[in-house]
């Protein structure tokens, strides 16, 4: 191709990285050339010299949830800009698939890795990908951890919703959270998103009532049988807070099914702001958990981190939620 053009490969080189100037003239010859020969760089090429990939591991607990291609789209969004691209890998929460996708993905030799860990604690990743990989962290912080970190304030989000509630006479609250067997690292969803709701009922001045927390998959039919087990006792709660909009979605068909009014007998609240949340009856009040300045806040830091190397000290990103009033509560 440089020979096409009658330039050396450097200027090309130059004329397609823009890392130094070469003339008008030159650079539209090498540009014809590449259209005439249907050119493409050769990336594996270029990443041995310089020794980037320019690719980017996402790993998500369900891309069938609404919310996280909402992340991952603005992930690969803030990415593309800088000519990088995004591998998304779909965990589901499980250790082993966790561990195999972070395994793989370092094999492949991507630059960065962004992942929200279910199963695995964020020392356990480290550890998998190695003191240089850079690592962004998507969750719920609980003091040092060794990756760069993007979370959101899901405490404040509940206790506006407590609050909410609170004002209209509801003080018997219910807890729909993921399923128990990740409560035990308060770093992920589960357990994180309960302890949160419990400060929450406790800023309002009310007790919480563990017996009205209950858990099941992070799924509409998760949140359904969930809220059926709160709905048949004769001392319900008067309102259920859910992990996410799923399960809340799922609760409403739970209080249809049981004959009961949303919100007069039952008021429900869900977690993320999906699109589907204002498309249900009634319309489902949630607490907004911003998807799109998730994935923005760690694609910008994965670059960051790559540029600036493995010594520069772990940023921080705490993101704000807000409540969305709808019908539901």
């Amino acid at each position: 191709m440089a020979a096409a053009a009658g330039v050396s490969p450097t200027t090309v080189s130059h004329a397609l990285s823009g890392k130094r100037a070469v003339s008008a003239d030159t650079r539209e010859r090498i540009l014809k050339a590449i259209e005439e020969q249907n050119y493409r760089p050769n990336m594996v090429a270029r990443s041995l010299r310089s020794r980037k990939t320019h690719s980017v591991a996402l790993l998500l607990v369900d891309i069938a949830n609404p919310y996280y291609p909402a992340v991952a789209r603005a992930v690969h969004d803030v990415l593309a800009i800088e000519g990088y691209v995004s591998f998304i890998g779909n965990t589901d929460g499980d250790a082993e698939t966790e561990r195999r996708l972070l395994e793989e993905m370092a094999a492949r030799g991507v630059d960065g890795v962004v992942m929200q860990p279910m199963a695995l604690s964020a020392v356990e990743v480290r550890e998998i990908v190695g003191p240089a990989m850079p690592l962004v962290i998507i969750g719920n912080e609980t003091g040092e951890m060794p990756a760069d970190w993007v979370g959101t304030d899901d405490t404040g989000g509940l206790t506006e919703a407590v609050a909410h509630l609170a004002r209209k006479g509801v003080r018997d609250f219910g807890f729909i959270d993921g399923p128990p067997e990740t409560v035990t690292e308060s770093l992920r969803l589960a357990g994180f998103r309960a302890a949160g709701f419990r400060a929450a009922v406790a800023a309002a001045g009310l007790e919480v009532r563990e017996r009205w927390i209950e858990y099941g998959p992070f799924a509409r039919d998760g949140g359904a049988a969930a809220a059926a087990r709160l709905l048949d006792r004769a001392d319900r709660p008067r309102a259920v807070l859910c992990a996410n909009d799923l399960m809340a979605i799922g609760a409403l068909e739970a209080a249809r099914q049981a004959g009961l009014r949303v919100p007069d007998d039952i008021a429900i609240v869900g977690f993320d702001d999906i699109e589907t949340a204002a498309l249900v009856t009634p319309r489902l009040t949630t607490v907004v958990n911003p998807a799109s300045a998730v994935g923005g806040a760690c694609a910008r830091t994965i670059l960051w981190r790559v540029e600036n190397g493995p010594d520069a000290p772990y940023r921080r990103t705490l993101l704000p939620t807000r409540l969305v009033v709808r019908e539901s509560a």
